[in-house]
């Protein structure tokens, strides 16, 4: 059987539609099985299965994402993003997600955005 990859814009829509629906399985099935990265912020990962086990986290706080701007060359992808969160209240954030896509898989995610509530959420917590 001879099957025809995906494009790399149709495989990183899936991707953020499953992690939309807070599907970390269905996330999971358009990340390559080996070769993966995954950079932000706040976290790096080389492995999609790690990266998909700790996104639990994050799909909990997930509110929706809402798509500004998208545009695709040579494999890469690049989604500009209103992402809502429910983390102190509902927020939203413009976040830059950058994906690069081989053979109908996507071997590398870097997210661009300011974590600065982030950190001070979690730094709110940590013992002084």
């Amino acid at each position: 059987m001879n099957v025809t990859p995906r494009e790399p814009l149709a495989v990183v829509d899936g991707y953020l539609g499953a992690m939309a629906a807070r599907d970390t399985a269905g996330a999971r099935s358009y990340l390559a099985d080996a070769d993966f990265e995954y950079i932000s912020p706040i976290a790096n990962y080389h492995s999609a299965d790690e990266f998909t086990e700790n996104m639990g986290g994050a799909a909990a706080i997930l509110h929706n994402v809402g798509v500004a701007h998208r545009f695709a060359e040579d494999g890469v992808v690049c989604h500009v993003l209103d992402v809502t969160v429910n983390m102190t209240g509902y927020q939203t954030q413009r976040v830059v997600q950058l994906a690069q896509v081989r053979d109908g898989r996507i071997i590398r995610l870097e997210v661009i955005f300011d974590a600065s509530e982030f950190n001070r959420m979690i730094g709110a917590g940590a013992e002084s």
